[in-house]
């Protein structure tokens, strides 16, 4: 696109001030000119070089729009006006004391109680969800985020905006860190029904997808942006917190959790119900399943020996003793990367 003269002065002269007749090519927001060497739309957070007073509307990478903030963090929330009042401003005092680059993502799921004036009065982005549901939610989030990590929290104040802090210091530790009910050290301040209904449907998934994580229902989490990115997430309601750790350990990625406190909510009523919770994760438990026990996973070698798949125990361990026979008293062993690591370096050869 080529611009004239006078709007090429215009745009380098005009400041943070919106351009009449220019609209962002993504959303069709309005433009707005950050100094003479880019444009910025406020509704889709892309932004647009401009050499020699000139934009160029190519759509920016995700790498570009990843690397503005060092840390997002989005939001999901429905009809939590009064406990969005407390946590934003609770929340920036804590990034803040972190001196990070950040921003604030509320993702709206048709909230009707005021939730959008309260997030316009405390400087966070609001974004209005398309595809229903937490994990529509979440999505939308991940989709607009531009921070090199991603904190997800929930909206009601269980979730204390001060343990930021101990996330944020163990960053470094692995892709996904979770703030973990059940692990030793942390909490949960709930209903005694409801914990243990909780417990045992974390123990049970965890088992049945050999996940070796206490909570896979927290969503308290920090991810790492790229390995997001990496991940094709497709789930719309709770079951999505099981899909990300599931395809996050299939590609590779660590996981870690940190353990806390979890406490009631501040105000109002839970849109959750625990029935609901378990419902979304056995839709979903089937092609997780499939996902977790294929060659695709990352760990597959390192778990088929003691599988419990018959087929697939007897085919490893077979193979098992077919390498180490034939690798016994070599003085050397060349490993050309046919998944043989772990049984040259058992020390049993």
């Amino acid at each position: 696109m080529i611009a004239a003269p006078e709007r090429a002065i215009r745009i380098a002269s005009e400041g943070m001030q919106a351009i009449p007749g220019l609209a962002c090519p993504a959303c069709r927001g309005d433009l707005t000119a950050d100094g003479e060497a880019k444009l910025f739309c406020a509704a889709c957070h892309c932004a647009y070089p401009v050499m020699e007073g000139i934009p160029s509307f190519i759509a920016p990478s995700a790498a570009d729009r990843m690397s503005q903030y060092q840390l997002t963090v989005v939001i999901p929330a429905l009809n939590e006006a009064a406990n969005l009042d407390d946590i934003l401003p609770a929340l920036r005092r804590e990034l803040q004391s972190l001196e990070v680059t950040y921003e604030l993502l509320v993702v709206d799921g048709g909230s009707s109680d005021g939730t959008a004036g309260v997030v316009a009065r405390h400087d966070a982005t609001l974004l209005q969800q398309t595809i229903r549901g937490y994990g529509g939610a979440l999505r939308a989030g991940f989709e607009h985020a531009r921070g090199d990590f991603v904190l997800t929290l929930d909206a009601d104040g269980s979730h204390d905006p001060t343990f930021l802090r101990d996330m944020w210091a163990a960053r470094s530790q692995a892709e996904v860190i979770i703030a973990s009910r059940y692990v030793a050290g942390g909490a949960a301040d709930m209903p005694r029904s409801r914990r243990v209904l909780s417990r045992i449907l974390n123990l049970v998934f965890g088992r049945g997808l050999s996940l070796p994580y206490a909570d896979l229902s927290s969503g308290f989490r920090l991810y790492r942006r790229r390995a997001l990115e990496s991940l094709t997430l497709k789930g719309t309601d709770f079951n999505i917190l099981e899909e990300i750790l599931i395809r996050a350990v299939a590609a590779g990625f660590t996981v870690r959790e940190v353990p806390f406190h979890y406490r009631a909510r501040l105000a109002g009523k839970t849109h959750a119900r625990l029935a609901s919770f378990a419902v979304s994760y056995l839709k979903t438990f089937g092609s997780m399943w499939r996902l977790r026990n294929s060659i695709a996973s990352a760990d597959y070698d390192a778990r088929a020996y003691d599988s419990v798949v018959p087929l697939q125990r007897y085919w490893q361990r077979r193979r098992y003793a077919v390498i180490t026979q034939l690798a016994r008293g070599a003085n050397r062993v060349l490993d050309v990367g046919c998944g043989s690591s772990r049984i040259i370096g058992s020390g049993r050869l």
